[in-house]
């Protein structure tokens, strides 16, 4: 079986569907009909030959009830026993002409049967009118033998009967030859059908691999590579569903290259034009603040000192937006080295002191040296994020406590605050871009709701995972693992 190109792609997927349901199924019930017909020759040869044998057999019935009536009136002109005539008539009224009825629905399929039926037939009546004459000459009186008298006609009936036996018995001669014939085509055809149908399967998969798999792999592939911002493999060829998908797919991925084109500029945009900007009026801003340009009204310096605090959070915002973007688009690599973790630990609790001191926030941090594989910098502003949340939450004279677990390939630090806690529906929402828990109070003390966003997508580049729990004693706990060693 061949499938044509066009063919191939011009169909839809349900008549694909259609021809590799009902393909084999035409088939089978093709090899059925002929595995029938095959079957019934041979039962025919079976039968055949079991009729050959009943229609000698009733034929040798026949012989021997001509036999038995000549004798039985042999014996009553010997013996005038009233029970030998009554023999002789059940045999001439009744057996002869029941076994003449049998043979005669017997042999009607078979023209020499016919033909050697009606031989045998008037034969019979020939023979049974010489045997009648003789009982009436019996029962006249007669004294003198008569079988020689009917001889002639009872060799006539017994030459037909034994020519009719001789064809029986050539047909039954052939039969076994006949029968094994038709039992070797059987078999023969058996293996055959197994073999085209192993053959037909094969051909069918290989179709439907060819004209389906293969094309829904390419789109698999293709979705793949749009997540990695690469170039997609050709277009699938045909006119079915399948194709058309891929079409709109190819569609959809140059929309999205577009947009994140756009994207790009648009972030080169507020790298350039909106940070840097935005750096030198902090500056500025500062330098005010700090009296080096002159001294200032008290009413000027309140406003230049919010004017500093808002530069700075914008410019966070978009410190912020710029990695989230750079981690997600797979553009961010890490120098992983050894080191201590809780060194970098240290330096988080000391970037973050003046808030943890305002807020009247003791943080307990490990002692003892842990090593791990970590991007310095980057473990360094994990933690940073993570400890400026447990104390913008927590409530004032109370403590956030790190802890340090060792593991057999893993490090595990667990940072616990005694805050509001994070409502168990959300501690998965609060690690993606711009959610957060709590309440509407601690909304407003937290930040642009990237942080923990990228906190974790910067775990998942040391191939960590960070997670968050209930504080037994209230509160949450930020659970962080990452490798031991490479």
């Amino acid at each position: 079986m061949v499938f044509h190109k066009s063919m191939r792609f011009d169909l839809k997927l349900f008549q694909k569907g259609l021809i590799l349901v009902l393909v084999p199924i035409v088939f089978e019930l093709i090899f059925v009909v002929c595995l029938a017909t095959l079957l019934k020759q041979a039962e025919d040869g079976m039968i055949k030959e079991n009729h050959s044998r009943e229609v000698v057999t009733t034929a040798h019935d026949l012989q021997k009830i001509f036999y038995d009536a000549g004798a039985t009136l042999s014996f009553y002109r010997m013996t005038r026993d009233q029970s030998f005539m009554k023999r002789y008539q059940t045999a001439i009224k009744k057996k002869i002409p029941g076994h003449l009825q049998k043979m005669s629905a017997m042999m009607q399929d078979e023209e020499f049967e016919r033909v050697a039926f009606n031989k045998i037939n008037l034969a019979t009546a020939v023979g049974i009118e010489e045997l009648e004459r003789c009982r009436t000459r019996l029962e006249e009186g007669t004294r003198q033998f008569f079988i020689v008298e009917s001889r002639v006609s009872l060799e006539k009936l017994l030459h037909c009967i034994d020519d009719l036996i001789q064809e029986e018995k050539d047909v039954q001669d052939k039969a076994p030859a006949a029968q094994s014939a038709a039992r070797r085509t059987v078999v023969y055809f058996l293996f055959a059908g197994v073999a085209f149908s192993v053959l037909l399967g094969i051909m069918m998969a290989l179709f439907f691999n060819s004209d389906i798999v293969n094309r829904v792999k390419t789109m698999t592939a293709n979705t793949a590579r749009v997540v990695k911002h690469e170039p997609l493999l050709p277009r699938v060829t045909g006119k079915d569903e399948i194709a058309q998908l891929d079409t709109v797919f190819h569609e959809m991925s140059e929309a999205l290259d577009e947009a994140f084109k756009y994207k790009q500029e648009m972030l080169a945009m507020v790298s350039h034009d909106l940070r840097s900007p935005l750096m030198s009026v902090q500056v500025s801003l500062a330098l005010l603040n700090s009296g080096a340009l002159g001294d200032l009204p008290s009413r000027a310096t309140k406003e230049t000192v919010i004017a500093e605090k808002n530069a700075s959070r914008l410019i966070k915002l978009i410190n912020d937006l710029l990695d989230i973007e750079r981690l997600e688009s797979g553009r961010f690599e890490l120098e992983l080295k050894q080191g201590d973790l809780v060194e970098i630990i240290d330096r988080a609790v000391a970037s973050i002191d003046a808030l943890a001191r305002a807020r009247k926030i003791t943080i307990k941090t490990p002692q003892e040296s842990v090593s791990a594989i970590f991007d310095a910098d980057r473990m360094e502003q994990v933690f940073t994020n993570i400890l400026s949340n447990a104390v913008k939450f927590s409530p004032e004279d109370t403590a956030v406590s790190i802890g340090v677990k060792k593991g057999e390939t893993l490090v595990e630090v667990r940072v616990a605050d005694r805050g509001p806690g994070v409502p168990a529906e959300k501690r998965e929402a609060i690690f993606e871009r711009y959610r957060q828990a709590g309440s509407d109070k601690a909304a407003e003390r937290s930040g642009s709701g990237l942080g923990l966003a990228i906190v974790r997508a910067l775990i998942l580049q040391h191939k960590g995972a960070i997670s968050v729990e209930d504080n037994p004693e209230g509160g949450s706990v930020f659970v962080v693992k990452i490798p031991r060693v490479l």
